[in-house]
């Protein structure tokens, strides 16, 4: 069985199906939400909007928004990306077995959000190339700690010296962080080390260095990233 909209030899996921079951149950009402925002938004991240207020004040649950927003942009994609005519697609859902009164319902919302397909794409095709070759940060947790100074160690226990383990010298006013990145397969990874106030300052500096090239360099981007758009 050849499905045009996932390319030669592909077939829907699990995932994909999952999504088409959520959608197909929604009401028009949530449909509108839906449409208004694919065909505005500027980066399709469902997850990212889901706390967004026209999203959080709408009827659907955050698993509902994400869930069809990824099913609708598979469709996208694929439609743009084959060159495929509606009917093909529709067809290609009668063959996995939908209901056509749904397969045709959900055709007047495609050619609704049709303006998308080639933003829906390119948003896609985004999300690759940000994503692949290193790991991405998805996460950082930072505690601050207030460190004794002895004057000497636990471990090891000394030779004959004339120092002792529990006299407080001191404390040290300590920074811990935690980075938590992900790869392109899904797998997670941790960093956690220690840093000194002075070194948080030292970081800190460098970030609003980065920050002022990194905005110095879209300035010079900026008439190429318009033409891509």
């Amino acid at each position: 069985m050849e499905f045009k909209m996932f390319g030669p030899g592909g077939s829907p996921s699990n995932r994909f199906e999952r999504g088409l079951k959520t959608l197909f149950g929604l009401d028009e009402t949530a449909w509108d939400v839906i449409a208004s925002w694919i065909l505005t938004t500027d980066w399709f991240d469902a997850q990212d909007a889901v706390s967004s207020p026209a999203i959080a004040a709408s009827s659907l649950l955050p698993e509902q928004f994400i869930d069809s927003v990824e099913v609708l942009q598979s469709i996208l994609k694929g439609w743009h990306t084959y060159d495929l005519r509606l009917t093909e697609i529709q067809r290609d859902l009668l063959l996995m077995g939908h209901l056509r009164e749904d397969i045709e319902r959900l055709g007047r919302l495609l050619e609704r959000i049709a303006p998308s397909r080639q933003r829906a794409y390119a948003e896609d095709m985004r999300f690759d190339y940000e994503n692949a070759v290193l790991p991405t940060l998805e996460d950082v947790d930072v505690v601050c700690d207030l460190r004794p100074i002895f004057e000497d160690y636990a471990y090891p226990l000394p030779d004959a010296n004339t120092t002792s383990h529990t006299k407080l010298l001191g404390f040290s006013c300590m920074v811990l962080m935690e980075l938590l990145t992900e790869d392109f397969h899904g797998r997670t990874h941790k960093l956690a080390f220690q840093m000194t106030e002075k070194r948080l300052a030292d970081l800190q500096a460098a970030l609003t260095r980065a920050s002022e090239q990194l905005g110095i360099l879209k300035a010079k981007t900026r008439d190429l990233s318009t033409e891509e758009r």
